[in-house]
């Protein structure tokens, strides 16, 4: 019988096969990271969002520059849409509108603010406007 299907103490008497000790709480291999560690890590850093192969298509073409004032925006927009249970938003900034798809934290699409005025954008819940 296998012993990780026996439970209790018993189980390495009667086989005379004694399991494989693991090691130490804090993780046997060197240089591996806690959960502890892991936790704060994903608590303190702002998650990144990614930009899907159509996005970059569009940004490129009408010629939106992913700067860091504008990667800080929408990170801060994915942010508070995500506390407020948001699942397909467009984000308006000065650079442009975005649809955003939240719980994936995926930069969907991208048109310039020209292409806003006479534009139609379907299939949202949420719209955040992020001017600063």
């Amino acid at each position: 019988m296998d012993p990780r299907l026996m439970i209790g103490p018993q189980g390495p008497q009667l086989t005379g096969i004694r399991p494989a000790k693991s090691g130490s709480a804090t993780g046997s291999l060197p240089g591996a990271a806690t959960f502890g560690d892991l936790f704060q890590k994903a608590v303190t850093e702002p998650q990144q969002f990614r930009i899907s192969a159509h996005a970059q298509k569009r940004l490129t073409e009408r010629n939106i520059d992913m700067n860091p004032a504008l990667e800080n925006s929408l990170n801060r927009a994915f942010s508070e849409l995500e506390t407020k249970g948001a699942r397909d938003s467009l984000v308006i900034t000065r650079e442009g509108a975005f649809v955003v798809n939240v719980p994936s934290r995926t930069l969907v699409t991208a048109m310039g603010i020209d292409e806003m005025r006479n534009g139609m954008v379907t299939n949202i819940d949420s719209v955040s406007m992020k001017y600063g």
